[in-house]
């Protein structure tokens, strides 16, 4: 029998990868939130957005594990569509939600990294209160934004519903096998199985081509921001650390400190772009005809792996790889120029304190 759609074993495949790696990413970016609220009085001003990339990469993994559980149910439970066509979507809200934060958070510590030795007295307290006032607005909008997005596509999507199986059949009916898949192919749930056209969807075409376009422009979008800011990061980490910026502590260590704000950064970018660049190769080929899900399996594959790990490589980047952070967990306080009470300790990417 010749079929285009993913078979049960591939479904199942990909299930317990998902199921695996995100248990992986659950851990991590539940490791964040705890200790960060634990040693909020260490870490400062770094607690705020610490707490949100963490539980945006927690709530995302674990509506994506909640969704893949349900391919192990009974077919009962499945076949009501509804509990996974509004689970993946608020999944993927998230997901929007770590990325914006995510690309937030990198360019606001580099910033605090950039400017702050060039300010003294009033100035800088200024300046880091009109900075800090600037970006709590806009970590507000970061999540405000997808989330009224959510809203808009449930209410949309509750209003287009359709019948679960098409009902239009082949003059010729050996072939209904190879036109309407199984009802356990219809009824299950992962990550952009049902974004080709397999005639089993539960909502109008044009709905389903409209959030096919989002998913590609929203990623599309994404992406490109992400090598913009890496390549402006780059830029600047080159003519910033060649000129003479520090006059007094104009030592290696100063040096290494600040490439190293600036190499944290850049990985946090880089983690969306590498773990999201098989998703949005996956949703370009959905729209090509000619290409079977069958025949787009490893990327499946590919795609299921970065993606389910995406928390798990973001909680490495934004804290556990960061010498400050596991110095404030571990209690570890290096006082960097104590004897000198006019200059302020420069931990790697670290967000200037209150003043």
């Amino acid at each position: 029998m010749n079929t285009t759609h993913l078979q049960e074993w591939q479904i199942e495949t990909l299930s317990l990868m998902y199921l695996t790696t995100l248990s992986l990413s659950l851990v991590g970016s539940f490791s964040v939130v705890c200790v960060t609220i634990i040693k909020r009085h260490e870490l400062n001003q770094q607690v705020k957005p610490l707490v949100q990339l963490g539980l945006a990469d927690f709530l995302a993994s674990a509506l994506l594990m909640a969704t893949t559980i349900l391919n192990f149910l009974s077919v009962e439970v499945r076949s009501n569509v509804l509990l996974c066509e509004l689970g993946l979507p608020l999944a993927l809200m998230f997901y929007c939600v770590s990325f914006l934060l995510s690309i937030l958070y990198a360019c606001e510590s580099t910033s605090a990294s950039q400017g702050w030795r060039e300010r003294t007295g009033q100035e800088d307290q200024s300046e880091t209160r009109r900075r800090s006032s600037c970006f709590s607005i806009l970590y507000a909008c970061v999540w405000l934004v997808p989330l009224c997005a959510y809203v808009v596509y449930a209410v949309t999507i509750s209003t287009s519903m359709v019948d679960l199986l098409p009902v239009r059949f082949p003059s010729d009916n050996s072939n209904i096998a190879a036109i309407i898949p199984a009802t356990e192919y219809c009824t299950s749930c992962l990550l952009f199985l049902h974004i080709q056209g397999d005639n089993c969807s539960d909502v109008d075409p044009a709905h389903d081509i409209s959030v096919r376009g989002t998913l590609f422009a929203s990623l599309l979008s994404v992406l490109i921001i992400c090598t913009v800011v890496y390549c402006k990061l780059s830029s600047w980490s080159g003519q910033y650390c060649e000129s003479v910026i520090f006059p007094v502590e104009g030592d290696s260590l100063s040096r290494r400190r600040l490439k190293g704000a600036i190499s944290s950064a850049k990985l946090i970018i880089l983690v969306i772009t590498v773990c999201w660049a098989p998703a949005l190769l996956l949703i370009s080929l959905s729209f090509v005809k000619q290409i079977t899900q069958e025949q787009l399996f490893p990327l499946y594959m590919l795609q299921t792996l970065l993606v389910s790990l995406h928390g798990l490589l973001n909680s490495v980047v934004y804290a556990w790889r960061r010498p400050n952070f596991r110095e404030a967990v571990l209690g570890e306080h290096l006082p960097l120029l104590s004897s000198r009470p006019s200059y302020r300790a420069f931990f790697e990417e670290s967000l200037p304190t209150s003043p």
